[in-house]
C-alpha cells in the first residue's frame, strides 16, 4: 500500500468548504431586506421587545466556533456587531474563526471539555448526530418556545423535525437551499481558455479533455472527490455520515441500506480517478486533505472542484470567496432533498455553555434580523460594499472582509443580492427546493447508541482508507482489504441497525 495510505492520519469534512446545505420551504419572507435593515430593525423591527431588552443586566459574552476563515478585517466587523447586539440583547460574542482547520480543530476542544457557547455542525463537518450521541450539544427543544420565539416560528416544523434525535433537538438549522445537487467548480478564465461548454462536464470521465487542456495550459489539476460527499456523487444518501458507511440509493423507495464502500458505483469512481491521476491530472490529496484542498482553490491551482451545492446565484457568492470569477457546472443526478440536506448547515449549543437562553437569543437576531445577518455576512457598508439598491449590493475589492459563506452565518434570506445573482434569486431558490425529489426517510434521524462501538471501529477503519480517493492505490485489491476490515470492525451490524430504525421509522409513516 502507498506512501498515503501508510501515513495518512487527517480529518476530512469539508471539501474545500463548499457545503451550502439548509433552507427549503420557509415562513420567512423570501427576499433581502427591501429598506435599510438598520433602520428598520432600530426602529423597532419585529416590534417585540426581547427578554434581554426588557431586563438589562451585566453583559454576557458568548464564544462561538465557526468553520469561517478569519479575514483582516474581522476585528471591525465584529465590534461592530458586538455593538449592535450589546444595545438590542445586552449580549456579545467572541467568533473563533478557524477556517480549513475546523475540523481538527473543534473535535479537540469538543473532546478537552473546553466551555464555549456553540459552534457549527452538520453531516458533513464536526458530525450533529455523533456529537449527540456523545452529549457535547445540549437539548434545547423546551427553551426554544421561550428564548427565541420567533426563531422557533421562523423555522419551517420540517427542519425542526429533521433536526431532532431521540425526541431532542441539539441544534438551530440555517435556512437556505436544501435541494441538494453537487456543483461542479471551475475558474471562469480556465473554461474560456479551454475553449468548452462546462455544462456538458458532469462526471470525473468526461472532465479529461477539460482537465488536460488547462493542465497543459495552466498547470492546474482536478480535485480529488471529496470523501464526505462521495455519495451523493454516486446517488446515494447517507444514513448518519461518511465515517458510518451506511446509505440508500437516492431512487430507492424501499430504503434499502447497504455499505457504501462494498457498492459498484463507489469502485466505479475511485477508477475514474485512477485514470486521471494515471494522466497526471488528478490533485487527489484535495479528496481528504481539506485544509490543502482550500489552499489549492484560492491560489488558482485547480481547474475544478467537485463539491457543494449547486443553486441559483452560486457562481456570484463562489467567485467572491475565491476572489477570481468561477462558473459551476451540475453533476449527473438530480436536486435531491434530505435529512443530511436540511441539517447540513447548523449552530449546536454546547453542553459546557453557561448562557444556552442567551445563545438562543443571539442566534435568533442573526436568522431574524436582516441588519445583523448582513453585517456578518458582508461586512460594513462603505467599508466593504456598497448599496446598489434597496436590496442589491457589490462588494468593494480587497476591503478586508470577504469570505464569501453567508450559508455558514444564519438565515440567506435575509441577505442582499449580490453582483451576478438575479435579484429574485431567493424566490428561484425556493422554487428549487420546491422541485427537487425528496428523500423516502425525510426526516428520520439515525440513533447510534445502540453501535457506538462498531461505529468507532468503523469509524477508523475508514479513516484509515480514505486516500483511496487520492487515485493512487489499485481499486481492487485496496478495496477489497477495506471492505474485509470493514467488516470486522462490525459494519453489518451497523448496517442492521440502520436497517431496523429505517424500517422503523417507515412504518409510523
Amino acid at each position: 500500500m502507498r506512501r498515503k495510505l501508510a501515513t495518512k492520519l487527517i480529518t476530512v469534512g469539508m471539501a474545500a468548504m463548499l457545503m451550502a446545505g439548509c433552507g427549503a420551504e420557509k415562513t420567512a419572507s423570501t427576499s433581502a431586506p427591501s429598506q435599510d435593515a438598520k433602520t428598520e430593525t432600530e426602529a423597532g423591527g419585529s416590534g417585540e421587545e426581547t427578554p434581554a431588552e426588557a431586563d438589562r443586566g451585566e453583559t454576557v459574552n458568548l464564544k462561538i466556533h465557526t468553520l469561517l476563515p478569519e479575514q483582516p478585517d474581522s476585528k471591525a466587523v465584529m465590534d461592530a456587531l458586538n455593538e449592535y447586539t450589546k444595545e438590542k440583547l445586552n449580549i456579545t460574542v467572541e467568533y473563533v474563526f478557524h477556517g480549513g482547520s475546523y475540523a481538527d480543530k473543534i473535535q479537540v476542544i469538543i473532546a478537552s471539555g473546553e466551555e464555549y457557547d456553540a459552534c457549527f455542525t452538520s453531516n458533513w463537518i464536526n458530525s450533529y448526530n455523533t456529537n449527540v450521541a456523545k452529549g457535547a450539544f445540549l437539548d434545547i427543544k423546551d427553551m426554544l418556545p421561550e428564548a427565541a420565539p420567533r426563531l422557533y416560528e421562523t423555522i419551517p416544523e420540517s427542519f425542526w423535525t429533521a433536526a431532532t434525535v431521540k425526541g431532542g433537538i441539539y441544534a438551530v438549522p440555517n435556512q437556505q437551499i436544501v435541494a441538494r445537487q453537487m456543483g461542479i467548480l471551475m475558474p471562469e478564465e480556465y473554461v474560456d481558455a479551454a475553449g468548452v461548454d462546462y455544462s456538458t462536464i458532469t462526471n470525473y470521465t468526461n472532465i479529461t479533455d477539460y482537465a488536460q487542456k488547462t493542465f497543459d495550459q495552466f498547470g492546474a489539476k482536478v480535485a480529488g472527490a471529496p470523501i464526505a460527499q462521495c455519495a451523493e456523487y454516486c446517488g446515494y444518501e447517507y444514513i448518519s455520515d461518511y465515517m458510518s458507511a451506511g446509505v440508500i440509493k437516492m431512487d430507492d423507495e424501499t430504503a434499502k441500506v447497504v455499505n457504501f464502500y462494498d457498492t459498484q458505483e463507489w469502485k466505479d469512481m475511485l477508477n475514474e480517478l485512477v485514470i486521471l491521476n494515471d494522466k497526471g491530472l488528478l490533485d487527489g490529496e484535495c479528496g481528504y486533505m481539506n485544509e490543502y484542498s482550500e489552499s489549492q482553490r484560492l491560489a488558482k491551482k485547480l481547474s475544478a472542484t467537485i463539491s457543494g451545492t449547486y443553486k441559483p446565484g452560486v457562481e456570484a457568492e463562489e467567485s467572491t470567496r475565491a476572489g477570481y470569477e468561477c462558473v459551476m457546472g451540475t453533476i449527473d443526478t438530480a436536486p435531491y432533498i434530505s435529512t443530511g440536506s436540511v441539517i447540513a448547515t447548523m449552530y449546536g449549543v454546547s453542553a459546557t455553555s453557561k448562557h444556552p437562553v442567551e445563545t438562543l437569543q443571539y442566534l435568533e437576531l442573526i436568522n431574524t434580523d436582516p441588519y445583523a445577518m448582513n453585517l456578518l455576512s458582508y461586512g460594513m457598508e462603505g467599508k466593504h460594499y456598497n448599496k446598489t439598491g434597496d436590496n442589491t449590493i457589490e462588494l468593494i475589492p480587497d476591503s478586508g472582509f470577504s469570505h464569501g459563506s453567508s450559508w455558514a452565518v444564519g438565515n440567506v434570506f435575509n441577505t442582499y443580492v449580490l453582483p451576478g445573482q438575479p435579484e429574485d434569486v431567493w424566490e428561484q431558490t425556493k422554487a428549487l427546493n420546491d422541485s427537487a425529489k425528496t428523500s423516502p426517510v425525510l426526516g428520520f434521524s439515525f440513533d447510534p447508541e445502540p453501535v457506538k462501538m462498531q461505529i468507532a471501529n468503523v469509524s477508523k477503519v475508514v479513516k484509515e482508507y480514505e486516500s483511496l480517493v487520492g487515485g493512487e492505490l489499485p481499486v481492487d485489491e485496496t478495496n477489497a482489504a477495506f471492505v474485509e476490515k470493514l467488516q470486522v470492525a462490525g459494519v453489518d451490524e451497523v448496517i442492521a441497525e440502520m436497517q431496523k430504525q429505517i424500517d422503523e421509522f417507515m412504518a409510523s409513516k
